[in-house]
């Protein structure tokens, strides 16, 4: 049995490499369905506490040939860091891409900063060597609540 849940965050990338074009806002978004195995996933005496296997597609405008398939993880961390950390693999062209995206000061003790600090992603595009492509702001739309909610599933 698996937990799966289905996301979409939106927004903005600018390249940060010259060779790949100006530095103005361009298209980026995700769409991922992440979940693991319950007794892992939400058993705080396991490795894998809060730590989901994610697959999907992603758009990076000016990089991307449309949505290309991606896989990674996104880690739930809401009492060390007080972030969630979405890390996403993916080939463009005939290279090898590796999305980092951070939603930062995610505090449960401040519900109201909720709206913006677990809606909003910061992220960084790197290539497999390490050099840095773009970086990125997405967001988890209002609208997109709903679907979210209701994707929750036990397969």
């Amino acid at each position: 049995m698996r937990l799966r849940i289905s996301e979409t965050m939106r927004g903005s990338h600018h390249f940060v490499d010259s060779a790949l074009g100006e530095a103005t806002d361009r298209g980026f978004h995700f769409i991922i369905d992440w979940g693991g195995a319950p007794l892992e996933v939400l058993n705080p005496f396991s490795s894998r506490f809060m730590s989901f296997d994610t697959e999907g597609v992603i758009f990076v405008e000016g990089l991307t040939d449309g949505e290309v398939p991606c896989t990674g993880k996104l880690t739930l961390d809401y009492i060390r860091s007080r972030s969630l950390t979405y890390e996403l693999d993916f080939d463009a062209g005939d290279e090898r891409y590796h999305y980092t995206g951070r939603k930062v000061d995610v505090d449960l003790r401040r519900p109201l900063m909720l709206v913006k600090t677990h809606t909003t992603c910061y992220g960084m595009l790197r290539r497999d060597d390490g050099s840095i492509v773009s970086r990125s702001v997405v967001h988890f739309e209002p609208e997109e609540l709903l679907p979210f909610v209701r994707s929750v599933r036990l397969v």
